[in-house]
């Protein structure tokens, strides 16, 4: 009974999202991250910077498609689904079942992604150990690439290193021409509340060349 209630409650979510709907379209796997000096993503399951333009990015991009969530950057959130979005949150510790409509746990990335292919882009929002998994398998068909410049900050992390987390992959030798399609991304400064002064930022969307033409 409670099992028909989750499949009835997610069928009436998918034809409310039905616009997102694609039954023969492949699913593309997005990830989104924001790298700073040093290839630094976070520290204490947070980014170390307030960046307001790469907020309002993130929001706009991954809005209203799945994200996929490790358990500690989950944690960092204040443990807070996002709105309009379905929240995923994997861990080896959970089981696959709905929380809540927009609030999910899943045992895997393969099992997170299997239970939302209806949607046409899953995005996998981080942390550091869900990144490295999704590149060792070579899931990622887009990725969303926000560089974060801040001589500031840089000058904290080459002091303090180790209080840092740091994205898996070299990001300036990664995204290599043969393998991605590089695009930067323009986003009319207007519709971006402003960065703190020694803050600035670059959007980037780098397309796994099997998914051109």
């Amino acid at each position: 009974m409670v099992i028909f209630s989750v499949i009835i409650t997610n069928l009436d979510h998918i034809l409310q999202n039905k616009r997102l709907y694609k039954m023969n379209k492949k699913t593309k796997i997005c990830a989104i991250v924001a790298v700073g000096p040093e290839n630094v993503i976070g520290k204490n399951n947070v980014m170390p910077w307030y960046c307001p333009a790469d907020l309002k990015y993130f929001k706009i991009t991954t809005t209203p498609y799945p994200c996929i969530f490790g358990k500690n950057t989950f944690t960092g959130m204040n443990n807070q689904p996002l709105k309009n979005r379905i929240n995923i949150i994997c861990s080896s510790k959970h089981n696959d079942e709905m929380i809540d409509l927009n609030y999910w746990h899943a045992s895997s990335i393969e099992s997170a992604i299997a239970n939302f292919k209806h949607y046409d882009k899953i995005f996998i929002c981080g942390g550091a150990q869900i990144y490295k998994y999704v590149l060792s398998q070579d899931l990622i068909d887009i990725f969303y690439l926000t560089k974060i410049e801040s001589p500031k900050l840089q000058k904290q992390i080459i002091q303090n290193p180790e209080q840092y987390t740091y994205f898996p992959v070299d990001i300036n030798t990664f995204f290599t021409p043969n393998k991605w399609a590089a695009k930067q991304i323009t986003v009319q400064t207007e519709t971006l509340p402003k960065n703190p002064p020694h803050i600035s930022q670059t959007f980037w969307q780098y397309t796994r060349k099997r998914q051109l033409g």
